[in-house]
């Protein structure tokens, strides 16, 4: 269980969700045809997802050490050793990684090396403690597991895949930096020039809102791909109104209660969005 804990589940849960989705849309009418790939999809997630957050958190354990909300990590407290960990990394990534060789799903393969390096090379180990707009470019890895959905099942080109792998590209700098702007002193202690913590709070919520905005934005553009774009486009609408008010209010209060607000919402509004396209595939 300490394993499963030193993954940080509560991290790339949402992740698995979004790749299985991507899997679902995939196979569309086709679902229980398909549904040994769509499983292959899920759990090759689950091992590639767990294994990147196992090395990032071997990657930041002095961080982790100096921060509050981070303090008791299995691996600052010494409840999993150095070895055990990377040990523990590389074997989920190489769980995540034979298997869809092996079954010849190579592009789902590439994606899921790339969306790795992104997170483990890219983010947290050569930008991370050095620029705030980090997530920016780290931020590609939260879209690769719908791409790795979508082409575990098939290898067909669409555009569909590709939106929402933007989608969750935009929506990741809202996700990091409203839990940053929540523990700038953490991450100032640390050492680590997050968004919040080299910009002032105006500045930074701004920027958030902007991006919860822009999100907003290209969620109801999405409409334009899909089969039923006025069904879509009416569930967008109504999804992104409550969005666009806590970024809103975000940006005119800029405090850790509407920060907080704004990124409770916006994990839910990323879930449901997926899952409104994946009720509508079948349809």
């Amino acid at each position: 269980m300490i394993y499963l804990k030193y993954t940080k589940p509560k991290v790339w849960i949402l992740l698995v969700f979004i790749g299985g989705i991507g899997a679902v849309i995939a196979a569309g009418s086709n679902l229980l045809l398909q549904l040994p790939l769509i499983l292959l999809a899920i759990l090759t997630l689950v091992a590639g997802t767990a294994g990147s957050e196992a090395i990032t958190n071997y990657i930041d354990r002095d961080i982790d050490s100096r921060m509050k909300r981070t303090a008791g990590r299995p691996l600052v407290t010494g409840k999993v050793t150095k070895k055990e960990a990377l040990i523990l990394g590389f074997a989920l990534i190489t769980l995540a990684i034979a298997p869809l060789v092996f079954f010849e799903r190579y592009y789902a393969a590439c994606f899921m090396i790339a969306g790795i390096l992104d997170n483990v090379v890219v983010y947290s180990f050569l930008l991370k403690r050095k620029t705030p707009w980090s997530i920016i470019f780290g931020g590609f890895s939260g879209g690769f597991p719908v791409v790795i959905g979508w082409y575990t099942v098939t290898n067909a080109f669409s555009i569909t895949p590709w939106a929402l792998f933007f989608l969750v590209v935009i929506w990741i700098p809202i996700h990091i930096w409203s839990i940053a702007f929540l523990y700038k002193e953490d991450y100032s202690n640390a050492g680590v020039p997050m968004l919040p913590v080299v910009y002032s709070e105006e500045t930074s919520a701004r920027a958030i809102a902007f991006s919860a905005f822009f999100l907003s934005v290209f969620s109801i553009l999405l409409c334009f791909i899909e089969r039923h774009p006025v069904v879509y486009l009416f569930s967008a609408i109504i999804l992104a109104s409550p969005l666009i008010y806590f970024s809103y209010r975000f940006m005119k209060i800029p405090d850790k209660k509407a920060s907080l607000a704004l990124f409770k919402y916006s994990n839910m509004f990323l879930a449901m969005l997926f899952a409104i396209f994946a009720i509508m595939a079948f349809f």
